[in-house]
Order: structure tokens, then sequence, then C-alpha cells
């Protein structure tokens, strides 16, 4: 899987995810500063999962209705 860990986000548990084999960039990589918008937007282009403690995402998803990936979990 690919996810996009935000600036809040703990790099300990992105660390976690790339020793599990995934895919994973850092927001603050690219731009500590980015905009919630911005990171949705890449997100959405790239498929990735954010992962963040930063409730803006939910109210930019559910009550903005701005654009997003919505993953098909199996387990």
């Amino acid at each position: 899987m690919n996810f996009l860990i935000d600036v809040n986000a703990s790099w300990t548990l992105g660390n976690w995810l790339v020793e599990m084999g995934h895919n994973v960039v850092y927001v603050s990589d690219t731009d500590p500063e980015m905009a919630d918008e911005y990171i949705l937007e890449w997100a959405v282009a790239e498929k990735r999962i954010i992962v963040t403690t930063d409730n803006d995402f939910e109210q930019m998803i559910w009550q903005q209705q701005k654009r997003h990936s919505i993953l098909d979990f199996r387990f």
C-alpha cells in the first residue's frame, strides 16, 4: 500500500510501514508547511492513504465533499 505521512504524524509509524514493505512518503520531505488541500490532492493523485492526526481532512472529505480515494480493503 502507498502511504503519505503528514507532518503531525509519527515518523516511527512511517518507518515501521516501510519495514513492513509499504511505499511511504513524508510531507515534511517536500514542504513541511504544505496546505492540507494540496496534501489531499497529492494523496488522490498517487492513490495514497494519508496518515495524520489532523481533523481537517475529515471536514474536507465529508463536509466540503473534496475528491478523495476510496480503497477496497480485503482481509
